[in-house]
């Protein structure tokens, strides 16, 4: 099976599920560590997850939880029921990094796995964040609990 390299400075997507079966995407930065397993062939190049998700239907609506100049690929993304997370270390100095992946958007309607296209379904499942409840609306390590791959 081969291994996609890390999407160096590219913002992308990955998806995870929490123990509710809810949607996770995480938005990487452009530097933000990647489950290992989302950079298998066999699933969606991350690059393509973004666009894979928005195609999916309007079902609820977007509670954001930060100020941010652009907040409308979270809005798109939340409103799809899909809880969003951010990588936003990217705005602090070294110092100062959560090393987290923080909340930025809830939809009020979340979208479970098994209702998702597929290919989307599989990718969800097999990074299933057991110990992560999405709604509790609380940052993921992603590094304490799956094997990741990190930029540069």
């Amino acid at each position: 099976m081969i291994t996609q390299p890390y999407p160096d400075g590219i913002d992308c997507v990955w998806i995870a599920s929490d123990r509710n079966g809810h949607l996770g995407a995480f938005i990487t930065a452009g530097v933000g560590p990647i489950p290992a397993e989302a950079l298998k062939s066999v699933y969606i190049p991350v690059e393509d997850i973004e666009g894979q998700l928005c195609l999916l239907p309007i079902i609820a609506q977007a509670e954001l939880l930060v100020s941010v100049k652009r907040p409308d690929d979270f809005i798109d993304l939340a409103e799809r029921g899909v809880f969003v997370y951010d990588w936003t270390d990217i705005n602090r100095t070294a110092r100062d990094a959560l090393r987290v992946y923080e909340p930025v958007a809830v939809p009020t309607r979340p979208i479970m796995t098994n209702s998702l296209p597929d290919d989307l379904s599989a990718l969800a499942k097999v990074l299933e964040l057991a110990d992560v409840v999405f709604s509790t609306k609380t940052a993921v390590d992603i590094r304490a609990l799956v094997s990741c791959a990190e930029a540069g």
